[in-house]
C-alpha cells in the first residue's frame, strides 16, 4: 500500500483534498451542544396526588409502586421520594440491560397496578433519568409580560405561542411556569339550598348533564341512512345559568337565580417571578440531534414573528440563551485551537528548519480532524463542546505520527524506494504508538454512571481521529514527501544528551536506584498530600447560585408566603453580580428563590455575602421553615487561608423517627465543634421542610349511619367547602374545555374551625355539622420521605469554615467517632448528593483494562516479550510524573484527574516504543548476524537512544504545546485542566524515563568490556 501510494502522488494528492475540502463542509454542519445525549442505565418514575400529603403517597401510591418495580427484571436498586402532592422513584439497572426494554416492562407492570390506585391521583409517567451534572439547560428561557391576568397569559402560551414554537425543527419541546388554569366555578349558599329543599349534589348533576352527546342509532331517509345524535353542549359560560333545578315541591329553579356562575382563575396561593415582577415563562428544549445555535436563530425568528400577531403590550423577553454562552465558549475554543495549532507548528519549524517538513505533518493533523468531523456527520453524531476540545488538546498527539515517519524520511535517500522504504520501516512504530493510545480508550465504552455519558463521546473521536492520522502519515507523507531535504543537526543538543547517557550507563545501577527513590518519595507526597475526591463538571462551567427554600405549615395564610419571598427578593434583586432571580410557588405553603450569578460574580465573594444577607433576613420571619444554601465555584475552598468546605454525612434506617433522632443528635454534636457552621439535617432537598400539618378528619361511622350519610356523602362536602378544584366537572364551553367546580360561598378563605362548622345535607332533610360526622384536627407529618431499598435516609450536610485539608481530617475524625444504634448506619457521602455514583470506580477499572491491552499490543505488534517487559518497567516514571504535578500544584485528585492518568498510559509509552522500536531492530540485526541476544552493548544502546532522541522530544514538545493553550487559565477540577495537568506531568516524566532510564534497562547485563564512545555518523537531530 505503501510502495502503490509512493508511486501515485497525483491520486493522493486527490484523495488529501476530498478529505479535506469534505471534512471542512461537515464540520459547519456538525450539530452542537454544550453536553451529549444521555442513556443511563437509570430510569425515573413520576407520581401525582393532588393535595395528598407525603405520609399519604408513601403508603397509598410510593410503596405499591415500589414493590412493581423491584419484581422487573433487570431492576439493581429502587431509590424513592415522596413530598406532597408528588412522588418519584429513581430505578437503578443492572448492567447491559437495555433502559427501554425494561421501560416497557415497568409500564405494564404500572398499568395493572393502576385499577388499586386512590381516587384523583394522576397516571404514572416513566422516563430516563439523566444527572443534575449531565442535564442539559433548556436551550431558552422566554418570559412573556402584558396588561392581562396570568390565566389569559397562560391561554396565549398555550393556544398561540406553544404551537409555533414547538413547530420549529430542533425544538425538543417546551414547559411553562406561571400562570393559571382557567376554569369556573358555581358558588351557592347552603342556607338558601336548604330553605328551598335542594342539596349540593343536585348542582354537580345538573353540570355534569347540561352536557350530553350521545349516538342514538339511524333512520332511513329515502335510500340513505343517516345517524341519529343528540347533542346538548353549552355554547356560553352564561348559558349554565339556566340549568333546571328541582326543588321541594317539584318547584324548578334556574341555576343563575340561586347560586353565582362565574370564570375565574384561581391561582391557589401559586405565584411565579423574576426579578420581581409578576410573568409567565416557559422553556424551549433541544432535541437530541439539533443544532443549539441554529435552533435558537429559529426560535428567536419565530417570537420575532409571532409579536405582531399577539395582543396589544404583550412582549417576549429572552432572559437566557443557552446558545450564546456555546457560541462564546465556541469562539474562545476556535481560538484557544487555533493558538494550540500555530504552537505545535513553531515547535515543529524551530525543530526542522524545512518548509517541506512543516507542512507533511501539519497536513496529517488536518486530514485526521478533516476525517473526524466527516465520520461525525456521516454517523450522525453531535458534537459537543467535550468532544471538540478533545480534538483541539489532541492536536499536538495527532501530529506525532506524522514526525515519526518525517523524521525518519529524512534519513533517507529521496527517491521512490527511499520513501517507501522509510514509510514501511516506521510502520511498526507508528502502529505501536497508535494502538497503545487508542486501547486505553476503548475500555470508557465499559464505563458505569456519570462518566461513561460524559466521556465516551470524547474517547470515539479521539480514536477516530487517531485512526485517521495513521492512514495520513504512512500513506501520504511518503507521497507527497519528495523533496523533503536532509535532517537539521543540533550538534551541541546532541553532545549533550550524549554525555548525559554515557553516564546512566556507566552508572546504570546508582541511576535505577534514584529513580526507585524518586518514585518512592512521589508516591508518599501523593498519598498523603494530594487530596481526592470523585467530582468534577464534566468540562462544563459550573455557574454559582444562591438557593433559598421557604415553607409554613399548611393551613398558613398564603399571603405570608408571598410577603415572604418579597423580602428575599428586595435583598438579592439589583445586587452585584446578579443575574437572575427567580422566584416560584410549590405549593401553597412552599416557595423557593434562586439566585443566579454571571460567570463572573460567580468567582468573587459576592455569592458567600448574599448568602449570610439571606441567612440574617431568614432569621425575623416566624412560623417557618427556611435554609439558605449555596452552590457552586464560589461555594467551594480557594478563598485564601480560609475558606469554606461542604460536607455531608448520610444517615439510614429502616425508622423514620428513629433516624430523624440519630440526625438531631448527629447535628448536637456538630454544632460543638468551633468552625462548624450551618448544619442542616436536610440538606440535599432528600426531606424538605422537617414537618408538615395536614388536617385530618376521622369519621364516625355510628353517626354516618344515623345520618343514613356514607363516607362519599362526607367526601363530597368537605370537597365542597375547602379551596381547590376537587371533583371538578369539565365542560365543553363553546370550543374549549373548561374545570366547573362547584363550592360553598366561602370555601375560599374557609379555616379549620369553620369547616367543622360546615354543614352536610342528609337525605331527610334535616342538617348536620362535619364535626358531628368526623373528627377534625390537625397533626403533623412528614414533609417528605425518602427511602433506598426500604431505609429511610436523611442527610446531614455542614460547612466548615477553615483550610480545606483540615476540615477533611476534622470530618474524617468525627465520622471514626460516631456510634448509631443496631438497625441504622452513617455514611460520608460526596457533593454528588443521593444517589452514589460507580463512575470513580469504573475510572480505576478502566485504568487496569487499559494498561493490559496496552502490553497487549505492543507484544501483538512486536512480537517480544522483552519489549513488552521494557514498556512495563518504565511506565510508573509516566505515573510518578502524575503525582508530583499533582502535589506540586496543591490540585485535588479528581474523577477528570483519572482521565488523565488514563491517557498518559497511552502517550508515555509513546516515547518508550520509540526507543524500544530502534533497540529491538538492533537486537534482530544481531540474531539475523548470528550472535546470541544476550542484551545490547553501550555504544548500540547510544546509537539507538541518540537516533530517536529527536523524534522523542519533538513528540513531547508538540503535545506540550498542543495542551498548554487549551489548558491556560482553567481551574484543575475542571475536565480540561485535570486532564491537561496530569498529561502534562505524566508526558514529561515519561519523556525523561524513555531518554534517560530507560537505556539503563535496554542495556544487556553482561560486564562492558571497553569504554563507551560516541558513535559516528548519527545524523537525527535532536
Amino acid at each position: 500500500m505503501i510502495r502503490w501510494a509512493v508511486s501515485r502522488p497525483a491520486v493522493v494528492w486527490a484523495a488529501v483534498t476530498t478529505i479535506v475540502l469534505s471534512g471542512s463542509v461537515a464540520f459547519t454542519r456538525l450539530s452542537l451542544a454544550t453536553k451529549t445525549t444521555v442513556e443511563l442505565p437509570r430510569l425515573q418514575v413520576m407520581l401525582s396526588w393532588t393535595s395528598a400529603s407525603a405520609e399519604l403517597m408513601e403508603t397509598y401510591l410510593t410503596s405499591p409502586v415500589e414493590a412493581a418495580v423491584q419484581s422487573v427484571r433487570g431492576v439493581k436498586r429502587v431509590n424513592s421520594r415522596s413530598s406532597e402532592g408528588s412522588a418519584s422513584l429513581t430505578i437503578e439497572l443492572q448492567p447491559n440491560i437495555d433502559p427501554q426494554i425494561t421501560r416497557l416492562a415497568i409500564l405494564e407492570r404500572l398499568e395493572i397496578l393502576r385499577p388499586e390506585f386512590p381516587i384523583g391521583a394522576g397516571a404514572p409517567r416513566v422516563s430516563n433519568f439523566v444527572p443534575e451534572d449531565l442535564q442539559e439547560a433548556p436551550l431558552l428561557r422566554v418570559t412573556m409580560t402584558g396588561p392581562y391576568t396570568a390565566g389569559a397569559l397562560q391561554k396565549i402560551a398555550t393556544e398561540q405561542v406553544s404551537p409555533r414554537v414547538n413547530a420549529v425543527p430542533g425544538v425538543g419541546g417546551t414547559s411553562t411556569r406561571g400562570g393559571t388554569e382557567f376554569g369556573a366555578s358555581v358558588q351557592y349558599d347552603p342556607t338558601l339550598l336548604r330553605q328551598l329543599g335542594i342539596s349540593p349534589g343536585q348542582l354537580g348533576a345538573a353540570l355534569a348533564e347540561s352536557r350530553q352527546v350521545v349516538a342514538l342509532g339511524e333512520e332511513k331517509f329515502g335510500a340513505s341512512r343517516r345517524a341519529v345524535v343528540l347533542r346538548d353542549q353549552p355554547d356560553a359560560l352564561e348559558e349554565l345559568e339556566g340549568l333546571p333545578i328541582r326543588g321541594r315541591g317539584g318547584k324548578i329553579f334556574r341555576l343563575g337565580t340561586i347560586a353565582t356562575v362565574r370564570a375565574e382563575e384561581d391561582g391557589r396561593g401559586m405565584f411565579f417571578r423574576i426579578n420581581g415582577n409578576p410573568a409567565l415563562a416557559f422553556d424551549v428544549s433541544r432535541s437530541a440531534q439539533a443544532d443549539a445555535i441554529k435552533t435558537a436563530t429559529l426560535v428567536r425568528a419565530t417570537l420575532d414573528s409571532l409579536a405582531p400577531l399577539l395582543p396589544p403590550a404583550v412582549k417576549f423577553n429572552v432572559v437566557n440563551d443557552d446558545s450564546t454562552e456555546l457560541a462564546r465558549e465556541l469562539k474562545d475554543l476556535v481560538t484557544r485551537g487555533a493558538i494550540a495549532f500555530g504552537a505545535v507548528m513553531l515547535v515543529i519549524i524551530i525543530a526542522t528548519r524545512n518548509a517541506r517538513a512543516v507542512a507533511l505533518v501539519m497536513g496529517t493533523a488536518a486530514v485526521s480532524i478533516a476525517g473526524t468531523a466527516l465520520g461525525l456527520y456521516l454517523l450522525e453524531i453531535p458534537a459537543n463542546m467535550l468532544t471538540l476540545a478533545g480534538l483541539g488538546m489532541g492536536i499536538g498527539i495527532l501530529v506525532q505520527n506524522g514526525i515519526i515517519v518525517v523524521e525518519r524520511l529524512r534519513e533517507e535517500p529521496d527517491t521512490e524506494e527511499g520513501r517507501a522504504r522509510a514509510g514501511r520501516q516506521m510502520t511498526p512504530a507508528v502502529i505501536g504508538a497508535t494502538l497503545t493510545t487508542a486501547v486505553v480508550l476503548f475500555p470508557f465504552l465499559y464505563l458505569q454512571g456519570d462518566a461513561r455519558a460524559a466521556f465516551v463521546p470524547f474517547a470515539s473521536a479521539f480514536v477516530m481521529a487517531m485512526a485517521w492520522s495513521v492512514v495520513a502519515s504512512l500513506v501520504m507523507v511518503p507521497a507527497l514527501a519528495a523533496g523533503h531535504g536532509h535532517a537539521a543537526r543540533w550538534t551541541r543538543g546532541r553532545k549533550f544528551y550524549s554525555a548525559l547517557v554515557k553516564r546512566t550507563l556507566r552508572w546504570r545501577w546508582a541511576t535505577l536506584l534514584v529513580t526507585a527513590a524518586a518514585l518512592g518519595a512521589l508516591t508518599w507526597g501523593f498519598s498523603t498530600k494530594v487530596r481526592r475526591f470523585a467530582f468534577g463538571g464534566f468540562g462544563g462551567q459550573n455557574r454559582t447560585t444562591v438557593n433559598v427554600n421557604l415553607g409554613f405549615p399548611r393551613g398558613s395564610d398564603p399571603e405570608a408566603l408571598d410577603r415572604a419571598m418579597r423580602e428575599m427578593e428586595a435583598i438579592a434583586v439589583g445586587s452585584d453580580g446578579v443575574q437572575d432571580v427567580v422566584t416560584q410557588s410549590n405549593g401553597i405553603a412552599n416557595a423557593s428563590m434562586r439566585v443566579l450569578y454571571t460567570v463572573e460574580g460567580g468567582r468573587t465573594a459576592m455569592p458567600l455575602q448574599m448568602q449570610e444577607d439571606l441567612t440574617q433576613r431568614a432569621v425575623f420571619i416566624g412560623g417557618a421553615n427556611v435554609s439558605v444554601t449555596g452552590q457552586g465555584p464560589a461555594f467551594g475552598s480557594g478563598f485564601g487561608s480560609v475558606s469554606s468546605g461542604n460536607y455531608r454525612i448520610r444517615v439510614k434506617g429502616y425508622s423514620y423517627d428513629g433516624v430523624t433522632a440519630v440526625a438531631v443528635d448527629l447535628k448536637d454534636r456538630l454544632e460543638k465543634i468551633t468552625r462548624v457552621r450551618n448544619v442542616n439535617v436536610n440538606a440535599g432537598s432528600f426531606f424538605g421542610s422537617d414537618r408538615a400539618f395536614a388536617v385530618t378528619l376521622d369519621p364516625n361511622r355510628d353517626a354516618l349511619a344515623r345520618y343514613r350519610l356514607t363516607s362519599t356523602d362526607l367526601r363530597d362536602a368537605v370537597q365542597r367547602e375547602i379551596r381547590g378544584q376537587a371533583g371538578a366537572t369539565r365542560l365543553d364551553i363553546g370550543d374549549e374545555e373548561i374545570p366547573v367546580t362547584v363550592k360553598a360561598r366561602g370555601a375560599r378563605e374557609r379555616s379549620m374551625d369553620e369547616l367543622s362548622a360546615a354543614i352536610v345535607p342528609t337525605s331527610a332533610g334535616s342538617p348536620v355539622k362535619i364535626g358531628d360526622l368526623a373528627a377534625v384536627g390537625q397533626r403533623e407529618v412528614p414533609g417528605v420521605i425518602t427511602r433506598e431499598d426500604q431505609q429511610y435516609i436523611r442527610i446531614v450536610a455542614y460547612e466548615f469554615r477553615g483550610p480545606t485539608k483540615l476540615g477533611d481530617r476534622t470530618h474524617q475524625a468525627f465520622l471514626e467517632s460516631i456510634s448509631v444504634p443496631v438497625g441504622f448506619a452513617v455514611e460520608d457521602v460526596n457533593a454528588s448528593g443521593y444517589i452514589s455514583d460507580d463512575s470513580e470506580k469504573g475510572l480505576w477499572l478502566v485504568f487496569g483494562i487499559g494498561m493490559a491491552l496496552v502490553f497487549l499490543a505492543v507484544a501483538l505488534v512486536y512480537d517480544s516479550t522483552w519489549a513488552t517487559l521494557m514498556v512495563f518497567l518504565t511506565l510508573p516514571i509516566a505515573l510518578g510524573g502524575v503525582m508530583g504535578a499533582f502535589w506540586a500544584t496543591g490540585a485535588a485528585f479528581t474523577r477528570e484527574a483519572a482521565v488523565g492518568v488514563i491517557l498518559v498510559i497511552g502517550l508515555a509509552v509513546n516515547q518508550v516504543l520509540l526507543l524500544v522500536d530502534a533497540a529491538i531492530a538492533k537486537r534482530r540485526q544481531r540474531s539475523a548476524d548470528g550472535y546470541a541476544v544476550r542484551g545490547l552493548r553501550g555504544g548500540e544502546v547510544l546509537r539507538a537512544a541518540l537516533d530517536r532522541s529527536g523524534m522523542i522530544v519533538l513528540v513531547t514538545l508538540t503535545t506540550m504545546a498542543s495542551l498548554v493553550p487549551l489548558a491556560w487559565g482553567t481551574s484543575a477540577t475542571t475536565l480540561f485542566g485535570a486532564i491537561a495537568l496530569a498529561t502534562a506531568g505524566g508526558t514529561i516524566a515519561g519523556t525523561l524515563g524513555a531518554m534517560l532510564v530507560l537505556p539503563a534497562l535496554v542495556m544487556g547485563w553482561g560486564r562492558r568490556r571497553r569504554p563507551l564512545a560516541v558513535p559516528p555518523g548519527v545524523g537525527v537531530p535532536f
